[in-house]
């Protein structure tokens, strides 16, 4: 279904090439206070002479405009496909931040400025002027769920999967959650988590849980950003020993960085396992698939980041067809299995975890059956996916077993299993 561009290996090897060179006369733009610009001097390790502990990361697939008006702290941690685009305005992402796969940073009039420990995760936007994670209360807080008060005074920000921040203040200790959006001139409070879908265009909206936009923040929401932070934290680490090993071990299919939650493996690809660093795709870690690799070269699009690096293993059946942007992960511990006759629509984001089942997460972890259609900008995540199901575009399934058959909707939140169901609303 998708005919792949047969010269893209040869160029890229010789950019490679031309930066492997480059490194050698370029001299890399270090700011002070441990942060640096990512010319290319300083790609993908940034500084390109930090440690390993110190240093940030950002993948050779991700694209960086006018690095020198984009400044990035300590253990940074950029995915695959993700965009900085610092042509109108500059941006700054301090320490122990993340953007994700397919993450969209487009700055402009007095910038995006990423403040310590935010999560950006895959396919989140930001643009505008936006500050995230810079500003705002540690606590107390009281939790909704558990009736108590806590504080969280190392904090964290969650820009969920797929959310869009135009032009807003999201303060500290906050979520974003996913397919999301918080308009120009919105300040989110701390403390407040936006519900999935919604829409936020007023301060009022994002303070007020009467009005259905927002709820409090959960010591289990902290928990989870502490944990996404750890690994993202890993992740920086683990890709620059990598890069420093052989360059080539950042590119194409490739080993996952072997860390405290990852074995390091290579994908296995029509029974055999397989490295080649000049595929279009980052196809990272302990992923099976069924199709050989010269079918999955017809079969997958491009800008494809499928990532075994965190959990592991992926089992992935015969794949129908899949258009640019998809995303593959999943959270430490949890696996994906992926059926036969799929079809994966632009941007459509699978990522395992377990299903919460009274509080825990210990029901069925993310799989999809055969003969499913995945929309444009869908997202699954801690769900089972039925036989012949249809999933619309920008809608989720998020802790649920869907059954066979089942078709929802576009612009649909399906979460608990249909106890939750909501429009997106932009």
């Amino acid at each position: 279904m998708f005919k792949p561009r047969t010269i893209f290996s040869a160029l890229t090897a010789i950019i490679l090439a031309f930066a492997i060179s480059t490194q050698i006369y370029i001299q890399p733009a270090v700011a002070a206070g441990g942060t640096c610009n990512p010319t290319v001097g300083n790609l993908p390790i940034c500084p390109s002479t930090a440690p390993s502990e110190s240093a940030s990361f950002v993948d050779p697939t991700a694209t960086i405009t006018n690095p020198t008006n984009i400044t990035l702290g300590e253990k940074v941690y950029v995915a695959p496909f993700a965009e900085l685009n610092a042509t109108n305005a500059p941006i700054s992402i301090a320490a122990d931040s993340n953007a994700q796969d397919q993450v969209k940073i487009t700055a402009s009039g007095t910038g995006v400025e990423i403040g310590e420990r935010v999560i950006m995760a895959h396919m989140a936007i930001v643009k505008g002027a936006a500050k995230i994670g810079t500003q705002g209360s540690t606590g107390p807080f009281t939790d909704p769920v558990t009736n108590t008060q806590f504080s969280n005074t190392v904090s964290e920000t969650f820009l969920a999967f797929n959310c869009e921040i135009d032009g807003a203040t999201i303060e500290r200790n906050t979520v974003v959650n996913f397919l999301a959006r918080v308009g120009p001139g919105v300040t989110l409070p701390a403390g407040k988590v936006v519900l999935p879908g919604k829409n936020v265009t007023t301060n009022l909206q994002a303070t007020s849980g009467s009005l259905g936009k927002v709820v409090n923040l959960t010591q289990a929401d902290v928990a989870l950003m502490e944990g996404i932070i750890e690994v993202n934290e890993a992740f920086a680490k683990g890709y620059t020993d990598l890069a420093r090993a052989d360059l080539t071990n950042v590119t194409g299919i490739n080993y996952a960085p072997v860390t405290f939650f990852n074995s390091g493996d290579l994908p296995q690809i029509g029974g055999s396992p397989t490295r080649d660093p000049n595929y279009r795709n980052r196809i990272i870690g302990n992923l099976t698939f069924q199709d050989s690799l010269a079918t999955l070269n017809n079969k997958l699009a491009n800008r494809i980041s499928l990532r075994a690096d965190e959990g592991e293993p992926f089992n992935v059946g015969q794949i129908a067809g899949m258009a640019n942007d998809v995303v593959f992960h999943a959270l430490e511990t949890t696996s994906l299995t992926l059926g036969n006759g799929i079809g994966y629509g632009p941007r459509a984001l699978v990522h395992g975890g377990r299903q919460v089942v009274n509080g825990v997460a210990n029901g069925p972890e993310t799989s999809i059956g055969d003969a499913v259609g995945l929309g444009p900008n869908s997202v699954i995540f801690r769900a089972s996916i039925g036989n012949r199901s249809a999933i619309g575009q920008r809608s989720a399934v998020f802790n649920s077993t869907v059954a066979p058959r089942t078709h929802i909707r576009s612009r649909t939140i399906y979460a608990d299993n249909g106890n939750l169901i909501l429009p997106v609303e932009w």
